[in-house]
């Protein structure tokens, strides 16, 4: 039987709580927290529906889809310590509630619980392709730490981040449905570079609402710009402006690093709309939209197939400038 997208959530949920098991009072808490606030469960959707498109019926789907998402948490636990956030999508972060040393120790328990299941599975291949992603989320953690406040980073740096920070896990998602196939080269499958490309659409799409479509993902605007984190749209009005404006966006930018504020935000997006920055940078997702919606096109299984098309249409829209 092919589930639903709420079935697949709730059973998401349930096997999240199951292998988070902990006797101390704030592990429960914590775990309580990653359940709590999963979100759209993105990444177990994607790990359900692109197995079942390929004719996989299995409940390890549902499993590896969990194991997926308690290392996007963790990850998102000690973003939040390191970027003294105090909300995320409106909620109050892990850090805010439990404080910094309790959420970085509970983050390290998610992980450890999370690979001590993983290993119950005994499978190499699997244990291989969650090795590899947290340790492409950690280095490029770093990576984006050694960019900080640094405009000139360069394209290259900016999706070396992309890749390892959001990617990776997709990218996973797709390796996993491989080797549950049979395949042994699993990283270099169709499906892989569609979990690949389908990450890298996902962080674009919030890099690109965050200058220009902010209240979609329910926080201020130019959070990115305040953070001091390059990311594709200012990457590509830096390369427009001309000398005194490049001037101007670097005030603002140390400013915001000194300060803690943006000083003129108007001035920033006068700028993007002066260089058309919105359109170019829609055209490129379009442009992966249509990629990504071309390989989820040729998965085998029909029915499985279309709940992804329609699911992930509803995410993957972008409005016209």
């Amino acid at each position: 039987m092919l589930y639903s997208p709420a079935r697949v959530i709730s059973d998401t949920n349930k096997t999240i709580a199951s292998i988070l098991q902990g006797d101390l009072r704030i592990l429960k808490k914590i775990a309580a927290y990653v359940v709590e606030s999963g979100g759209k469960r993105i990444r177990p959707l994607f790990m359900y529906y692109l197995g079942r498109a390929c004719r996989i019926d299995s409940r390890e789907l549902i499993e590896l889809g969990a194991l997926l998402e308690i290392v996007h948490a963790a990850s998102l636990l000690h973003d939040d310590v390191i970027d003294g956030a105090d909300e995320r999508r409106s909620r109050p972060t892990g850090a805010k509630l439990f404080g910094n040393k309790q959420v970085v120790l509970g983050g390290d328990h998610l992980l450890s619980s999370g690979l001590k299941y993983l290993n119950g599975m005994q499978n190499s291949s699997y244990m291989t392709i969650f090795t590899d992603a947290i340790q492409a989320l950690s280095a490029a953690e770093l990576l984006q730490m050694q960019q900080h406040f640094n405009l000139k980073t360069s394209r290259k740096l900016h999706d070396r981040v992309v890749d390892g920070k959001t990617a990776a896990l997709f990218r996973a998602a797709g390796a996993l449905v491989s080797v549950m196939r049979g395949e042994k080269d699993f990283y270099h499958t169709d499906i892989a570079d569609l979990g690949l490309t389908l990450g890298r659409f996902f962080q674009e799409r919030d890099d690109h609402l965050d200058y220009f479509d902010a209240a979609r993902l329910k926080k201020k605007g130019l959070q990115d710009f305040l953070n001091g984190i390059v990311t594709y749209p200012l990457l590509l009005l830096l390369s427009s402006a001309n000398r005194t404006e490049s001037g101007e966006i670097r005030a603002e930018w140390e400013f915001a690093r000194l300060q803690g504020k943006i000083r003129n935000q108007e001035r920033i997006l006068n700028l993007m709309k002066k260089y058309d920055v919105e359109r170019r940078s829609a055209d490129e997702l379009r442009a992966m939209q249509k990629q990504i919606l071309a390989g989820i096109g040729q998965l085998p299984e029909p029915k499985a197939r279309q709940i992804i098309s329609t699911e992930f249409e509803k995410i993957l829209a972008v409005r016209s400038p």
